[in-house]
């Protein structure tokens, strides 16, 4: 599994990419759908909502398929773990990598 985490930011010094982290990339065996359970952690000082955008690629990077997560209120310091699901089949190993993490403070 390669994962590839790519964010976007209003602060530089605590861009929200570094908030995400893929635990695990698949494919679920029988609905074909590719998945990545996400852990989510708000190193911020405010509560803030998170939305994220996950690709799903073949080894040699090819997109397959796109996926997204959203996760409401994130505590400051809490950790939240959820999941972002492709929405397109696939029938081959893939890698995910998250492409825009938007955090919005309030």
């Amino acid at each position: 599994m390669v994962v590839i985490a790519v964010g976007t930011s209003t602060s530089p010094s605590h861009p929200p990419s570094v908030d995400v982290k893929i635990t695990s990339c698949a494919v679920d065996s029988a609905t074909r759908l590719p998945t990545a359970r996400l852990e989510i952690h708000n190193h911020t000082s405010k509560a803030s909502t998170y939305g994220v955008t996950v690709e799903f690629d073949e080894p040699n990077g090819t997109r397959l398929s796109e996926g997204a997560a959203l996760s409401l209120t994130v505590a400051a310091g809490q950790t939240v773990k959820t999941t972002a699901g492709g929405s397109d089949q696939v029938t081959q190993k893939v890698t995910c990598k998250v492409t825009k993490v938007n955090r919005i403070a309030g």
